[in-house]
């Protein structure tokens, strides 16, 4: 399942982002992700579709890492330091060993993704967007 904003009821949105956000626990670096990603999500400049062949960690399908993951493969983010945050996040929020092993084991696969976006065009960079740094 794809969901973009403008497809969600207004009175819904605050909900999600509270729960996105209460993810954080505080963490400042990760909300200020959760805070880029969240504005592009309001502009549709991505769609979220939860994590990917894996379960979502807690069974949330509103999970923080994993939208923040898709927001920057969404607007063309793509590679190993893109996924080097992804670990890096996990890690932060205390998610189990056997979810970030099973994500890990799926990154391998990121050059396909970089190919696949080169090939529509929509690559951008192998880095993590906006001049933030892991």
């Amino acid at each position: 399942m794809t969901i973009e904003a403008k497809n969600i009821d207004r009175n819904d949105l605050v909900p999600i982002y509270d729960k996105l956000k209460s993810q954080c626990n505080d963490v400042l670096w990760i909300e200020k992700y959760l805070n880029n990603a969240w504005v592009d999500f309001l502009r549709n400049k991505f769609s979220y579709d939860g994590a990917t062949f894996v379960k979502e960690y807690n069974d949330e399908f509103w999970e923080v890492s994993a939208f923040v993951h898709d927001w920057m493969n969404g607007i063309g983010h793509v590679g190993k330091e893109v996924d080097l945050l992804f670990i890096k996040m996990m890690l932060e929020l205390n998610y189990g060993e056997n979810i970030i092993f099973e994500r890990c084991k799926w990154m391998q696969w990121t050059f396909l993704n970089v190919i696949r976006h080169k090939l529509k065009r929509t690559f951008k960079s192998n880095r993590v967007p906006n001049n933030q740094t892991i």
